[in-house]
């Protein structure tokens, strides 16, 4: 009964939404969880779910059109690959213009039915391994997109050289000039894109939408914040 009531807690869409807190935070609180055994266990994995499908209306739809990019390559095994595969599931499920693409030695989109709950898509995202390619995303790109999201741990040396000639082809190409958000997850350092109106992050937390959301108003905006710190 007090498993039964706690999940009727956990679920109520009310307080998730009044509450504000993001899917990241349920899928913790998965992890934990899959490690037990039993009807309860199972039934809080339901909850869970749930909870973390309704909290996804927390974060804020991207205007536009919207292109997710995982780096799907050999060296994103572990950590890096639970991060991207979650973060670009949310991406995906909360904007319906988004597309999602695959990359290591070439890229590729991938099809997802949004219908599907966030920690579904999220597994169903394949890591086959292979090198890390950033030429590919902007020769297999094929739509004028706003903003172009990229999950990677930024260890690219095929072509041995930045991807700018690539992605300014495309840009000419489709008559576009998205925004590029570029996650390096392990934050390694390692800068791909030294273009204008790429934004280069490092590390990842569940702030990402809201640093994402003030770059996109003004690229300076979190140099403007720093700068209002009195010391």
């Amino acid at each position: 009964k007090v498993i039964n009531e706690a999940i009727d807690l956990l679920v109520d869409e009310k307080s998730i939404k009044k509450s504000l807190i993001l899917p990241f935070r349920y899928s913790t609180a998965v992890k934990q969880i899959e490690q037990l055994n039993g009807l309860e266990a199972r039934k809080v994995l339901m909850g869970l779910n749930k909870a973390l499908d309704i909290s996804v209306a927390n974060v804020s739809e991207l205007s536009g059109r919207t292109l997710v990019v995982i780096d799907e390559s050999g060296s994103m095994e572990g950590q890096s690959s639970e991060i991207a595969s979650l973060f670009g599931a949310v991406l995906v499920k909360s904007n319906p213009n988004a597309d999602l693409m695959l990359f290591a030695n070439d890229a590729r989109y991938v099809t997802v039915n949004p219908m599907d709950s966030t920690l579904s898509i999220a597994k169903s995202i394949p890591f086959q391994g292979g090198g890390t390619n950033f030429h590919s995303i902007f020769e297999t790109a094929n739509a004028a997109y706003d903003r172009i999201v990229i999950l990677s741990d930024m260890q690219g040396w095929v072509g041995y050289h930045s991807p700018s000639q690539a992605f300014a082809k495309y840009k000419k190409e489709y008559n576009t000039d998205p925004k590029v958000f570029s996650f390096d997850l392990q934050g390694y350092g390692t800068l791909q894109f030294p273009e204008r109106n790429v934004y280069c992050l490092a590390g990842f937390s569940e702030k990402v939408f809201d640093v994402m959301k003030l770059l996109e108003k003004d690229r300076n905006a979190l140099v403007n914040l720093i700068d209002k710190i009195e010391l």
